[in-house]
């Protein structure tokens, strides 16, 4: 019986190496604060703009998200899938005055495995000890999971996104675009303001809706295309033209980009 003692105690220490707990970030990409809730318990009571969740179970679950910005509160629900053993970093993002806000996939990084030790067997007649405490091992709750400590990982791959402008760099951006008549200082103005950083899709539609001739639109809209954050929401500009052709246009350019 004690020759099966071992190798036993080898399987089950191997088990936490098979199924490792995984971890999620999530961070403001505008500076919010937000609250999560995790399959409908709520992880951080004090908003705040970043929250990690240690020792997850690997599998779907569903987050709620309520973001608080100077346009009122945003909601958010989704399900997400998430991986055994990986670190998975999200954006949060809100979408203009919408009350809408999205999550965006940052980085999956894979988390290191748990080293194994192995004991040396122990009987009943030996560690008196061990025989008056026990071995016991709780289940972290789930409030101790949540940590506000910043990433391990900051070198995520999310160039895109550097500098990204903010609600009120945008806002003054569009005050200052309405002040000026001329199209070509205009449309000077918007270049500086963009190539010093990044723009959310939502955002450069609002800009391009200050120029009242479609061609000074599409030329900015093509500018703007390489300092986007989400370039998969390209197409949330297209609302800003008046006709197909400008929107073909600007598909196509896109498509050669990519």
């Amino acid at each position: 019986m004690k020759k099966l003692l071992l190798p036993i105690l080898l399987v089950l220490l191997a088990l936490p190496v098979w199924a490792q707990a995984s971890v999620l970030t999530f961070k403001a990409e505008r500076g919010e604060l937000f609250q999560v809730k995790l399959d409908g318990q709520t992880i951080n009571h004090t908003p705040s703009t970043f929250v990690r969740l240690n020792n997850l179970r690997p599998g779907r679950h569903y987050l709620e998200f309520k973001v608080r910005s100077r346009h009122g509160v945003y909601q958010l629900g989704q399900r997400v899938h998430v991986r055994n053993g990986v670190e998975a970093n999200y954006g949060v993002r809100t979408v203009g005055r919408s009350g809408k806000a999205y999550l965006r996939l940052l980085r999956e990084v894979r988390v290191a495995p748990p080293v194994v030790v192995v004991p040396v067997p122990r009987y009943p007649d030996r560690y008196e000890e061990d025989r008056r405490y026990g071995d016991r091992y709780e289940e972290p709750r789930l409030d101790e999971r949540y940590d506000r400590t910043p990433p391990r990982y900051e070198d995520y791959d999310d160039n895109a996104c550097r500098n990204l402008m903010t609600a009120e760099e945008i806002d003054h951006l569009l005050q200052t675009l309405r002040s000026r008549d001329s199209e070509s200082i205009k449309e000077s103005i918007a270049r500086d303001a963009i190539r010093n950083g990044s723009i959310a899709a939502e955002d450069l539609k609002q800009v391009l809706q200050e120029f009242e001739y479609e061609n000074a639109r599409v030329e900015v809209a093509k500018y703007a295309y390489d300092y986007l954050c989400d370039r998969e929401h390209f197409y949330y500009v297209y609302d800003a033209f008046s006709f197909d052709t400008s929107v073909e246009e600007l598909e196509r350019y896109s498509n050669g980009r990519r």
